[in-house]
């Protein structure tokens, strides 16, 4: 009997908006765990100091690694261009979603 063929896990890219005002971009296999943790402090490096606001924007990827090249790309990007790399659907922005406090 052959093994099980291995299965890619989706990954998702997202884009967060700081406290500060400044853009945060990521990837996780749970948007929203992984938006809690940054909250909480135990997420990246750079939330830590920047706390997140809220989720701009979020694209499903079939693997990790399309996730993490899509990460290369935007991050490419000026500011300016950086939301509009998301379709519309996409993007969370002027969805109605509270806009999360800051810690402390």
């Amino acid at each position: 009997m052959s093994p099980e063929p291995k299965t890619l896990q989706p990954y998702h890219l997202y884009l967060l908006e700081c406290a500060d005002g400044t853009l945060y971009t990521g990837v996780a296999l749970d948007v929203v765990e992984r938006f809690i943790k940054h909250l909480l402090g135990l997420g990246a490096a750079y939330t830590r100091s920047h706390p997140p606001l809220r989720v701009l924007a979020c694209r499903y990827y079939p693997s990790k690694s399309d996730a993490l090249r899509a990460e290369y790309a935007l991050k490419q990007l000026p500011r300016q261009h950086k939301l509009g790399f998301f379709n519309e659907g996409e993007r969370l922005a002027d969805a109605t979603l509270p806009v999360v406090g800051r810690r402390g």
